[in-house]
């Protein structure tokens, strides 16, 4: 859930979905913190995987703030071994990045902290220079991802790749109105080995594979790699339809793992949302509930930036105003509106309505004026129009 801090004055109030592991437990999982979760089928859940990790992180963090020089090639060849494939990584205010490690993953939503192992905190100023807070750290990291990267037994090179051979960033600037063509993932895949799993059979639409892994190898469908996406979702996520149609008839949820739901980003249905992959949506729809369906809808979102400005314009509003809102009593009011399909607010009203017509509609008038929306979006995707609320309050008494 996204919770934003705002200044009193202005109380927003979103249509915010949870998406929580226990929707679709089988009976008898227990929830536990620290335990695992027999019905998600995550690897990212199983307690002794997770020890293993922690133990061997805590033992690079001790090695690289020794006086020694850990060698980055060991250190990666243990990690393939052991099955850890995370890529050396920084946190900055902007959030992780493995491209000052010469590397890049084309991962909507950007990675997350499991997915990485984090080497340092970098600052907004020697982030944008492509330098690290120490010269060594930086240098380790970098070969510890070419060393992770060129291993034959790395399975994601084509989710992962060397900043230089990663070419320019996808442009998303006009993803809101025709969708994001390939979400994650480069267009170039390379060879794939029966070894790297589902996965990377689904990438790649090989249904010989897929038939293999699922019927001899026993391999879980609905199992999410590190990044959180099942087969069926890697197979929409590169429009595999035959791969995709494999999928299901072996039981493929179109709402990903078990421990996840129909809004999650990476769930299949999601996916083909995000591609507007509208026969791929139509395809899913039967197989999952209606609510499940319903529940892909999106309320408007407002604009972070515009609500900041509308909290300063009212916040001088109340000033102007303050003898005639200290005479009644403190109360919520909600601000509603109806946004239009490009996300433009064509009415506003409050309710209930404030002692003073005056004060409420010069109110309106300014939300109508400053407060900028990203539309509502049906369960395809598609823009429509759809109403809007925000909570403001007021009063002296």
């Amino acid at each position: 859930m996204n919770i934003r801090a705002l200044a009193a004055s202005v109380l927003c109030v979103a249509a915010l979905a949870a998406a929580g592991c226990t929707s679709r437990h089988e009976k008898g999982d227990v929830m536990a913190e620290g335990s695992s979760v027999p019905g998600c089928d995550d690897t990212r859940a199983d307690p002794a995987r997770l020890a293993a990790l922690r133990k061997s992180d805590e033992a690079l963090a001790k090695a690289l703030e020794g006086r020694s020089h850990p060698d980055p090639i060991v250190w990666a060849r243990k990690a393939v071994e052991a099955g850890d494939y995370r890529l050396a990584a920084a946190t900055t205010p902007e959030g992780i990045s493995t491209e000052l490690y010469d590397a890049q993953c084309r991962v909507l939503g950007g990675l997350k902290p499991w997915t990485v192992r984090t080497l340092a905190f970098v600052p907004d100023e020697a982030a944008a220079m492509g330098k690290g807070p120490d010269d060594r750290v930086t240098a380790f990291g970098r070969r510890y991802n070419a060393a992770i990267l060129s291993d034959p037994r790395y399975p994601y090179a084509d989710i992962c790749r060397e900043l230089a051979k990663a070419g320019p960033k996808p442009d998303f600037s006009d993803a809101g109105t025709n969708g994001i063509e390939l979400p994650y993932g480069f267009a170039e895949l390379g060879p794939a080995r029966m070894s790297y799993g589902l996965g990377a059979a689904a990438r790649r639409g090989s249904v010989y594979d897929i038939d293999i892994l699922i019927n001899r190898d026993k391999q879980p469908v609905n199992a999410p790699d590190m990044f959180g996406m099942t087969p069926l979702a890697w197979a929409v996520a590169y429009h595999r339809w035959p791969a995709a149609e494999a999928l299901l008839e072996a039981k493929a949820s179109p709402t990903g793992a078990a421990c996840q739901t129909a809004i999650d980003r990476e769930s299949p249905l999601q996916v083909a949302r995000i591609m507007r992959w509208y026969g791929m949506i139509r395809r899913l729809r039967p197989l999952v509930t209606e609510e499940e369906f319903a529940n892909l809808r999106q309320k408007p979102r407002w604009d972070d930036t515009s609500l900041s400005e509308f909290n300063h314009a009212l916040t001088e509003l109340k000033e102007r105003y303050k003898h005639v809102l200290r005479r009644q009593s403190f109360e919520r009011h909600d601000l509603l509106f109806e946004v239009d399909a490009r996300g433009n607010s064509t009415s506003c009203s409050l309710d209930p309505a404030s002692e003073n017509p005056a004060f409420d509609k010069e109110l309106c008038d300014l939300a109508l004026d400053i407060v900028r929306w990203a539309p509502a979006r049906d369960a395809f995707g598609t823009t429509v129009p759809e109403s809007a609320k925000l909570v403001v309050g007021f009063g002296g008494r």
